[in-house]
């Protein structure tokens, strides 16, 4: 029955409009040349509805290109006005707006199924000319507001031959960078800059010469809370917990981290591929399976094995989450790494938190019941992510 179930939701998948479940999450890119700063900011459809309600403006729950493009500049004033951008400790705009392109893979027209999908990514590609070498730059988020507190901004500055990865969130907003332009014995005391009219100290920012666990760090927290706010994974794991003895839920914890180190590898080294939307239908079909074999499973000590396989899914799921960023192999290899690593923690946050309370619930005279009852509101919750993912359904608000 495990196979036939795989093989619809495969079959499914690949009929279906290309809709993937992506975390809350937009990309920038900058380049440093002597002459010009290059900057990419990339968002999907759902982004910048938020920052611009009126974005369908025939309300026919599509996005057409004339509608884009419409609201293309209105778009950028937003981003220029949330984005606190420096230049040699000095506010600058970002430039001059290359033609944003519309998203070729998603056909003539958007639905708003489709506004979150990994086809629907829209890049606002601005250039600065500089008159000299730029010595430092400095960025800042400040649009979590309308995006929420859970958006994610997956960031990479390109310079002098190295990329350097960041990540900013509501908790870490803004960045500091200082290049190699100035001389060693050119006087550069940018610890005691000050961004004009918001009275931002930049000894306070992070910065890009910050050791390499610095930086590490940042991707480690956010598998944390991707973790933590990913609501599916976190009903799969719920589903597991409610039925499983603690002895049992070890085996199954370890099954589950080692099938994620395995995806995880094969997916930075490009070994396995799978279409986003493929995988994350799986996610959900994992999740309906394995609460309604709560219903009927009595021994879970081999339970492990299928959680083996289920969370060789997952982790291809997390290894899409930083896969749009397309960073370079050994900054790629080792951000994925990290947050790997975070989610692994997040998840054992997750499985310490509940699994001796859930343990007492099952043990009362209800326990039976409370488990069924469980089981059966997170069967509800995988079937809506699997119409949404599977079949371009809007039935899921998160």
């Amino acid at each position: 029955m495990r196979i036939f179930l795989i093989i619809f939701v495969a079959l499914a998948s690949i009929s279906a409009p290309a809709q993937a479940h992506l975390p809350d999450t937009s990309y920038v890119r900058i380049r440093i040349d002597q002459d010009q700063i290059a900057t990419k900011l990339t968002y999907d459809i759902t982004s910048l509805v938020r920052f611009m309600p009126s974005l369908d403006a025939d309300n026919d729950h599509q996005l057409s290109p004339a509608e884009l493009q419409l609201a293309v500049p209105s778009i950028a004033k937003f981003l220029q006005s949330q984005i606190g951008f420096e230049i040699n400790a000095e506010s600058s705009a970002f430039g001059e707006l290359q033609p944003v392109l519309w998203p070729s893979a998603s056909g003539e027209r958007i639905a708003e199924s489709d506004y979150h999908a990994a086809t629907s990514l829209v890049t606002f590609h601005f250039t600065t000319s500089l008159a000299k070498p730029p010595s430092d730059i400095w960025l800042r988020f400040n649009f979590f507001e309308p995006l929420g507190n859970r958006h994610a901004v997956i960031g990479a500055i390109e310079h002098a031959g190295e990329t350097h990865e960041v990540l900013f969130s509501v908790f870490e907003p803004d960045y500091f960078f200082e290049t190699t332009y100035v001389a060693q014995d050119e006087e550069h005391d940018s610890l005691s800059r000050t961004v004009i009219g918001d009275s931002i100290d930049h000894s306070d920012s992070r910065r890009a010469n910050e050791s390499i666990w610095g930086r590490l760090k940042q991707f480690f927290v956010f598998g944390v809370e991707h973790i933590l706010i990913g609501y599916d994974h976190i009903l799969f794991l719920l589903s597991l917990i409610i039925a499983s003895r603690f002895r049992e839920l070890v085996n199954i914890v370890t099954a589950f981290t080692v099938a994620h180190s395995i995806t995880l590898a094969l997916a930075t080294l490009r070994l396995v591929e799978i279409p986003a939307t493929l995988v994350e239908t799986l996610i959900a079909l994992t999740i309906v399976y394995t609460a309604i074999e709560n219903f009927w499973i009595k021994e879970t000590k081999g339970r492990w094995k299928l959680t083996f396989l289920f969370g060789l899914i997952h982790g291809f799921g997390f290894a899409g989450v930083l896969r749009e960023l397309d960073l370079p192999a050994q900054g790629f290899v080792r951000s994925l790494l990290a947050f790997n690593v975070g989610v692994e923690v997040g998840q054992l946050m997750i499985v310490s938190l509940l699994a001796l309370p859930i343990a007492w619930l099952t043990s009362t005279k209800y326990g039976n019941q409370l488990k069924l009852t469980i089981s059966a509101m997170i069967a509800i919750f995988g079937l809506g992510w699997f119409l949404d993912r599977a079949f371009g359904y809007t039935l899921m608000p998160f």
